[in-house]
């Protein structure tokens, strides 16, 4: 489709800076990126799809008559080793048969997706691409896939007029961060010049890889459906294929998981961008 191909043709020019930003910070970390780079190419071949979290998120908590302490903070990450792995969930936005668990079908949307969980102050080695940008990108593509679709116009007019649909992406935003008046969050915001991300002391973002079975999966929405896929059965911690986190909390994330006797590859968020870094903007995105 053409106007894609403009999409993708305009922001190819504020994405050539990530491209070459990426062969220094490779030269500079040459002997720790390529002592993981065998582990990378193995994993990336092996994984077919993606899920995109966080360490910590705000859980809302029932009866409770405080409203300026109406959650509390979980541990995301040891909540799916011990339980074993990603469990379905009800998802207001998705008429996909029940609860599902969300599995993009290229990285960059799930590491999109991981990347609002992270502190407001974190910092990275590298980035490919900032949320900034990949936020933007996606919206404009996805606006595109809307238009082209109209059982989707559709459904998306139908959502948007039902009387939850305000609460129910407050909801869902106030899991990365503490509802605040002053300030508006994640989807909201991607056009704002400070993306809010996470509130949570400590919190960063967690990429898995995953192997699933195509005929175990269903379709999203039809404007997403060029990217994500869903599960009606939880995902294994048996179909994991390494976990990403960044590299500052590697070290914490492998003590996580030999407390719990699970091995599981886990690579520096940052190596997994800059493997991937002179890739087609439009595979990265979609293809």
């Amino acid at each position: 489709m053409w106007l894609e191909r403009f999409i993708i043709r305009r922001a190819e020019k504020r994405f050539r800076p990530y491209r070459i930003q990426a062969e220094l910070v490779k030269q500079e970390m040459a002997t720790d990126y390529q002592k993981h780079l065998p582990e990378i190419t193995t994993v990336y071949r092996q994984a077919t799809h993606w899920h995109g979290t966080g360490r910590y998120r705000h859980e809302r908590m029932k009866d409770s008559g405080d409203r300026e302490n109406r959650s509390t903070v979980s541990d995301i990450l040891v909540g799916i080793v011990e339980s074993g792995g990603l469990h379905p969930y009800k998802d207001p936005w998705i008429d996909s048969g029940g609860k599902t668990v969300s599995l993009a079908t290229v990285r960059m949307l799930s590491r999109t997706f991981a990347r609002i969980h992270a502190n407001e102050h974190s910092t990275f080695v590298y980035e490919l691409g900032s949320i900034k940008f990949w936020l933007r990108l996606y919206f404009f593509l996805f606006s595109v896939w809307l238009c082209t679709d109209r059982r989707a116009r559709s459904m998306v007019a139908r959502s948007f007029f039902q009387g939850s649909f305000f609460r129910d992406i407050q909801i869902w935003e106030s899991a990365i961060r503490r509802p605040d008046k002053r300030k508006t969050v994640t989807v909201l915001n991607g056009f704002q010049k400070q993306i809010q991300v996470s509130d949570i002391e400590g919190n960063y973002p967690i990429l898995f890889g995953i192997v699933a079975e195509t005929k175990d999966l269903v379709e999203t929405t039809l404007i997403a459906r060029k990217v994500e896929r869903r599960s009606l059965k939880p995902i294994t911690m048996q179909q994991f294929t390494h976990i990403e986190v960044p590299l500052q909390n590697v070290v914490e994330t492998e003590k996580i998981l030999k407390d719990n006797g699970i091995t599981l590859t886990v690579i520096p968020l940052e190596f997994g961008d800059m493997y991937l870094a002179n890739q087609p903007l439009d595979k990265l995105a979609y293809s």
